[in-house]
């Protein structure tokens, strides 16, 4: 059979092939991957393999429809279970032949909507293929911790989003490219291909942590404007107010410094019919340019690298003061790539309200006396050290009168 398994990285792959090889989580071979399963991770610049090398691939790049009999999940990847990652599921279930499925890891029902994972209601709520109840859902309890998910008697809905904006609009013009045989022309693209890569599951990992900001801390039955200023093209934006998991009225989207223009373009292009031409992005060289902040949330991401620390300090004080009442500002910089400059911000918002610190590795809050759990020993390695040093957390802070 066809089979490969997702990572979230090369040193993951030997603890993500237990969890599926081990009796423990299969003891009656139902799920148990073959010896020469396939393995892929998002960040490889391979672009060029086949199944049965001995390379590991990058599991965004496009593959054949139903070419696949089976697509296994490494408990390294934390699939949070936001808008994202249904509709990553459902491209990936395009890949699978009929008869197959994607095979993932499921936590508890309270661990899953604590850290933001899947879990069986969740994939159930989204992916039930029943017809008045009769017939067969396409959601299957393996064992435990892991389930199955496969087509069922009709597809679920489409759901445009960052990555099927990805894999619909970009990757095919990229893939034109193949067939140029010069050597230099496919180092580009393998390096072009890895930056899109890294882009998109960029803004999976952001929009699930915008997400689960909003769910916190914004009231659910009241409508909340959002505004995202980075260097994500807006994805994140566009996938949270395309979400039904949150309220969202409005999602602008500013892009700092330089960019490809022609992602911008093909991202807004295609967003427009989904999410309205007014919530297009717009792109500004520095971030002292942006004249007004008119949102309830306000997310800065990535923006200290070509930033003074007084600027940024400045333009977040803006910030602040033009957010209403119950007003969430939420800030993302690397602590290790920027050490004074977050140590100093850190010590400025303080002064504002209290600062609230998000996992940039589960989508939840980071509290002090509470070790956060997960399947992946390696990643849980992580997220303790998150704790730490904490080096690209997600600091939230609510405006109160």
């Amino acid at each position: 059979m066809d089979q490969v398994v997702l990572h979230l990285s090369p040193e993951n792959i030997e603890e993500d092939l237990e969890y599926y090889f081990s009796g423990e989580r299969d003891k009656n071979n139902q799920v148990r991957p073959d010896r020469n399963v396939y393995s892929m991770t998002p960040s490889s610049s391979e672009i060029d393999f086949t199944l049965g090398d001995d390379k590991v691939a990058n599991f965004f790049f496009p593959t054949a429809i139903n070419s696949l009999d089976r697509i296994y999940i490494g408990i390294s990847v934390s699939l949070y279970a936001n808008y994202w990652g249904a509709s990553f599921l459902l491209q990936l279930l395009k890949l699978v032949k009929p008869g197959g499925s994607i095979i993932l890891p499921v936590y508890p029902e309270g661990q899953a909507a604590e850290k933001g994972f899947w879990s069986r209601s969740f994939l159930e709520n989204i992916f039930q293929s029943r017809q008045l109840w009769t017939g067969f859902s396409n959601i299957t309890a393996e064992n435990d911790g892991v389930m199955s998910l496969r087509v069922g008697r009709k597809w679920p809905a489409e759901m445009p989003s960052s990555i099927e904006w990805f894999f619909a609009e970009r990757s095919n013009l990229m893939l034109s490219d193949l067939s140029q045989d010069d050597a230099s022309s496919r180092q580009t693209l393998s390096a072009e291909f890895q930056a899109m890569s890294q882009l998109i599951w960029g803004s999976y990992s952001l929009s699930a942590s915008l997400e689960g900001v909003i769910t916190d801390f914004r009231s659910k039955d009241k409508a909340t404007r959002v505004l995202t200023i980075g260097r994500d093209y807006g994805l994140s934006g566009h996938d949270s107010k395309l979400s039904p998991f949150v309220s969202i009225s409005s999602a602008k989207s500013i892009q700092l410094g330089q960019h490809r223009a022609s992602w911008l373009q093909s991202v807004n292009n295609y967003f427009a019919p989904h999410t309205g031409v007014d919530s297009a992005t717009v792109a500004l060289e520095k971030l002292q340019d942006i004249e007004a902040f008119d949102a309830d949330v306000i997310m800065f991401s990535d923006v200290l690298n070509d930033t003074s620390v007084a600027d940024y300090q400045s333009v977040i004080q803006r910030a602040w003061d033009a957010l209403p009442d119950q007003g969430v500002l939420i800030l993302r910089e690397d602590a290790i790539a920027h050490a004074d400059a977050v140590q100093q911000m850190q010590a400025s918002l303080e002064h504002y309200a209290e600062v609230h610190h998000y996992s940039a590795l589960a989508a939840c809050q980071i509290k002090e006396n509470y070790e956060i759990s997960h399947y992946s020993l390696a990643v849980e390695e992580k997220l303790q050290q998150e704790k730490v040093d904490q080096s690209k957390v997600l600091r939230v802070l609510q405006k109160t009168s």
